[in-house]
């Protein structure tokens, strides 16, 4: 909706996201004073939330949990409501907004498990089925359009979403309890997740069914990927540690410990910050140290020829120079006298769509052999492109179009390699090739 507002504009293409965290900050302020909270320690774990890694990220681009965490923030809030007030009206905008979660992400699904889970638990035999009914009901229409294509399709997206940040050099179990227990130290400081760990602790103590049961069906669904799949990434639990904000930074914390964790966000996102701004001051330190190709570790094999980055120093360069290597593409095919409305196809999802957003001329963009944009932009469930002799395949050197590509165009011939710079990143480096019949 922003680009269609404003297009190729990419500081209003952002606001969306920069304006929904600020209201995320604003709401879990307002959660925690529900909860008693003081002003104080309120504005504390305000400043924590603001300040950690998970928020400053995913309210700087699109995200999905940018729109995901005021959402469910949201619903937490007339939760809170709906236990004082017990109003049908209270419960049928606590399934809207629970039903918006959903449509955020996959993962709000578990978290209106656990709104479910309490309802059942803690409310009167005589209401409870009624407030469950409108509640549910809610969620249902408001998350129908995800709900009837999931169906449609034989809910074929989350299969598809099973290999996504597989790490298959752990198989033990113990280790991947292990790693997904400090995974999310990535996304929020060490000090910050112990006190979210210890506001689980709380809750489970003091039977909190509200800020316990959302958390808790979040986790426990990722435990069990993380130990059956090894499917571990830090920010896919943290949702569900919203509900336990207030609960973490409740019983009068010390100064001392609450400074700490701000200080630890703080150093923590300026420093990724920092990073991305000037991935030089980091990248021969990750080089030299091995760490940098430790990265493709947390990408399952399966996933590794459809991935942008393959390691941390990259991995900061992944959204930079694409204008100017759109620019140089153009530039090329125009040299070589190439039909610009070829369609152009990749097998790394990246290269697509920074295109199709950076490019200036109006063609048709696929990806091809990627399941997760089967029903978007990928090569084989379109027929338009089939009736074409010839299109252009862009991929990193080093990779190949896929076998199943090569089987309708058999005919191949390298147009150009284009290096993808930027201030402060190795190059990147891109074989542009023509497919023919």
């Amino acid at each position: 909706m922003a680009h269609a507002l404003v297009p190729h504009t990419e500081w209003f293409l952002r606001s969306p996201s920069i304006l929904l965290g600020t209201l995320a900050v604003i709401l879990i302020y307002r959660l925690c004073l529900l909860h008693g909270l003081a002003p104080a320690p309120a504005r504390w774990a305000a400043a924590a939330f603001a300040l950690s890694h998970w928020i400053w990220h995913t309210s700087s681009y699109l995200h999905p949990d940018g729109f995901l965490v005021p959402c469910w923030l949201a619903v937490l809030l007339i939760a809170h409501r709906c236990a004082t007030s017990h109003k049908a009206r209270h419960y049928a905008l606590m399934g809207a907004a629970a039903g918006l979660s959903v449509l955020c992400k996959y993962s709000g699904a578990f978290l209106v498990g656990g709104l479910v889970l309490w309802i059942v638990l803690s409310h009167q035999q005589r209401e409870r089925w009624q407030h469950l009914t409108i509640f549910l009901l809610t969620v249902c229409i408001v998350a129908s359009p995800l709900l009837y294509t999931q169906l449609q399709s034989g809910f074929y997206l989350p299969q598809t979403l099973s290999t996504l940040s597989r790490i298959e050099g752990i198989g033990d179990p113990l280790a991947r309890l292990f790693f997904f227990t400090l995974n999310p130290v990535l996304f929020a400081s060490p000090l910050l997740l112990y006190l979210l760990y210890r506001g689980l602790v709380y809750a489970a103590k003091q039977r909190e069914l509200l800020a316990l049961l959302p958390a808790l069906c979040t986790i426990g669904a990722f435990l069990f990927f993380a130990l059956y799949r090894g499917q571990i990434k830090g920010n896919w639990i943290l949702p569900g540690f919203l509900s336990l904000w207030p609960l973490a930074f409740s019983g009068s914390p010390r100064r001392w410990l609450l400074t700490a964790v701000l200080a630890t966000g703080l150093i923590q996102t300026t420093t990724i910050g920092i990073g991305l701004k000037y991935p030089a001051l980091f990248r021969a330190a990750a080089e030299r140290s091995g760490l940098d190709q430790s990265y493709i570790g947390l990408v399952s094999s399966t996933d590794r020829e459809r991935e942008p980055s393959f390691a941390w120093s990259e991995r900061l360069c992944e959204y930079r120079g694409w204008r100017i290597f759109a620019a140089e593409l153009e530039k090329t095919v125009h040299a070589q006298a190439i039909d610009p409305q070829l369609p152009l196809l990749s097998s790394q999802y990246s290269l697509p769509f920074a295109l199709a957003y950076y490019g200036s001329t109006n063609r048709n963009y696929f990806t091809v052999d990627d399941p997760r944009f089967r029903d978007l932009t990928d090569f084989h469930v379109q027929s338009e492109p089939h009736d074409r002799e010839i299109v252009l395949f862009v991929v990193r050197t080093g990779s190949t179009p896929p076998v199943s590509l090569l089987s309708i165009y058999p005919q191949r011939e390298l147009i150009a390699e284009i290096a993808r710079e930027s201030d402060g990143c190795a190059p990147m480096h891109y074989r542009v090739i023509l497919l023919e019949r």
